[in-house]
């Protein structure tokens, strides 16, 4: 019985010592945003966050106090000086979790900015793609992605 033992305790430090020594990142900076003054983090607030399976993607939608309170409200009127920033990551496999997926580089940042102008609200659309956050010239579709990003609902926490 003690030989058994001993050779499962063989074993056991046999198969530990197998690993592929992959190094591993402990933190995932490639989902770090780049700073820029095309955008501003500062002071929003997460609304909702969502993944699309088919296209791979993770996204985040910020906004500012106004933003949240009327996206609360179901984003019925849009108000002047609300700001909606939808941030959008390509996903990649967890290293530290089979199956699970994690944001990787910065596939977009949406940036929508309302402002008063007289009686009424003017809407401003930027898209900015890529790792250096071009702006994206093509104005085609702008409609549908502002329609979109303001019919996102806020998240319920407990």
């Amino acid at each position: 019985m003690k030989a058994l033992y001993s050779l499962f305790a063989v074993c056991s430090l046999m198969f530990a010592a197998c690993s592929d020594n992959k190094p591993v990142e402990l933190y995932n900076t490639k989902a770090a945003l780049p700073s820029s003054p095309k955008y501003n983090l500062d002071g929003l607030k997460v609304i909702t966050s969502f993944v699309n399976k088919t296209k791979g993607t993770a996204s985040t939608l910020y906004g500012n106090d106004l933003a949240l309170k009327s996206a609360i409200d179901g984003n019925k009127t849009v108000g002047a000086n609300e700001v909606f920033t939808l941030v959008t990551w390509k996903q990649q496999d967890d290293d530290h979790w089979f199956g699970a997926k994690i944001p990787s580089d910065v596939e977009s940042v949406e940036v929508i900015k309302t402002a008063s102008s007289g009686n009424s609200v003017v809407v401003n659309y930027e898209q900015l793609n890529g790792k250096d956050l071009s702006s994206k010239a093509d104005t085609i579709g702008q409609g549908e992605r502002i329609r979109y990003i303001l019919e996102q609902r806020p998240s319920v926490l407990p």
